[in-house]
């Protein structure tokens, strides 16, 4: 009998596709995975690399998604018909419906049935990882790809929910070519060309991600600390970095990272779905840091200042390491460390501002800066952690875990190419 489908038979260049729309249940259990490809094994390493599945993310990410968001939406798959293709059959609608209204004649020419043959094989093309998670996400554990090995933690987090079976899954159904050629020059330009949104997209536009939410209410809301001063934006919520002339503070991505450093402390993660007691809870959080940050906080208080009475403000950007992206992430990575301490942030204002935040104190060559004569900012997240460790000590002191010390002591010799050097002094 086969699998019919209502189908729209399409054409771009030489290629003739199908677009169908597929219950979840029926793509399940019709469309399988690269890995079951008879020619699996003659794949190149990089070929291979791009089809297997990352079964960690699928059952973390994308399966409590489907599972947990109503508002949840998918592309297309592209299915290759691996086997059967010459047998599959479309008829158009126009030859089983008399169409009597002209308006929709030309409409009809290419809608039709598409019907594919029993003895067929579907492969996912494109999409194996929104494939693998439906399977997870209706069948539990079961519906694990026998080419996926997850943790028995991760395992058990995957319960069936069969209604997701009843979803409207867009399809495209594309013919396999006996050399494989053409099938991976598909396969190479979709995942090629399919260009990944940024960072600072992702930031601006997510509402599941609690951290993204939170860091975007810190410059967007009337109340946010980081809102615009005198109608300039102090927040650079379009780049990853500030030009060495700009007025603004901050990026976007620099406040996010500071966020999720901090509010990992309470276990809310981008990870976590989204609910209103943690979302606002971590609002009132990071509200406050960067309150405090702005009206307590020496150099800060300066830089708005200076914003609001129109003074300049390259000079002061250019000498002093807290009005740099990069600093205000390590020191939201030093805050972590300090809250599990068992310190308040707030308690320790003092001390930050009796640190040396100059480009040139020593304690930050080859930690934040490069020891040439630019200057240029050291990013990167072992850097951040670096500097970050450096900034707990210096506010802390012994406070800081044994083996933190012992690292940062190690990694402080390395910079600094000095087997006698010590750990900074511990601000009073």
């Amino acid at each position: 009998m086969g699998l019919t489908l209502l189908a729209q038979e399409c054409r771009i260049g030489s290629t003739t596709y199908y677009l169908a729309n597929v219950k979840a249940n029926t793509l399940i259990q019709n469309v399988g995975y690269a890995s079951e490809m008879e020619n699996w094994s003659d794949m190149s390493i990089d070929e291979r690399m791009q089809r297997e599945i990352k079964g960690d993310r699928v059952a973390e990410e994308i399966v409590p998604y489907i599972v947990n968001d109503q508002d949840w939406f998918f592309g297309a798959l592209i299915v290759d018909v691996y086997k059967g293709w010459e047998n599959v059959k479309f008829q158009s609608i126009k030859d089983v419906v008399d169409v009597k209204f002209d308006a929709y004649d030309s409409t009809l020419d290419n809608a039709g049935f598409l019907t594919l043959p029993d003895e067929k094989s579907l492969i996912a093309l494109d999409g194996q990882h929104r494939l693998a998670a439906l399977n997870m996400a209706i069948r539990g554990k079961n519906g694990i790809p026998g080419s996926v090995q997850l943790s028995d933690t991760l395992r058990e987090t995957l319960v069936p929910h069969p209604e997701i079976g009843k979803a409207d899954i867009s399809v495209i159904f594309i013919k396999h070519t006996d050399d494989n050629a053409k099938i991976r020059k598909i396969f190479n330009k979709v995942n090629r060309y399919a260009k990944q949104t940024s960072k600072s997209d992702n930031i601006i536009t997510s509402e599941d991600d609690m951290v993204a939410v939170v860091a975007r209410a810190l410059f967007s809301t009337d109340d946010g600390p980081l809102k615009p001063v005198n109608k300039f934006e102090i927040v650079n919520w379009k780049s990853n970095t500030i030009p060495a002339r700009s007025k603004q503070l901050t990026t976007l991505s620099a406040i996010y990272s500071s966020c999720e450093m901090i509010l990992s402390h309470y276990d809310i993660t981008p990870k976590i779905m989204r609910n209103e007691s943690d979302l606002e809870k971590a609002h009132k959080i990071m509200q406050d840091y960067w309150h405090t940050c702005i009206t307590e906080i020496d150099v800060f208080k300066t830089y708005i200042d200076c914003l609001e009475k129109g003074k300049p403000l390259e000079k002061l950007r250019k000498e002093n390491l807290l009005l740099k992206p990069v600093t205000h992430m390590a020191l939201a990575h030093a805050t972590s460390i300090i809250l599990d301490a068992g310190f308040e942030f707030a308690d320790l204002i003092p001390k930050i501002n009796k640190i040396d935040w100059s480009i040139s104190n020593p304690v930050w060559t080859n930690i934040l800066v490069t020891n040439s004569a630019n200057k240029k900012m050291i990013a990167g997240a072992q850097a951040l952690r670096n500097a970050g460790g450096i900034i707990a000590y210096m506010l802390i002191g012994d406070k800081v875990p044994l083996a933190e010390r012992e690292r940062l002591l190690s990694v402080l010799k390395e910079a600094s190419d000095d087997e006698n050097i010590d750990l900074p002094a511990v601000i009073e």
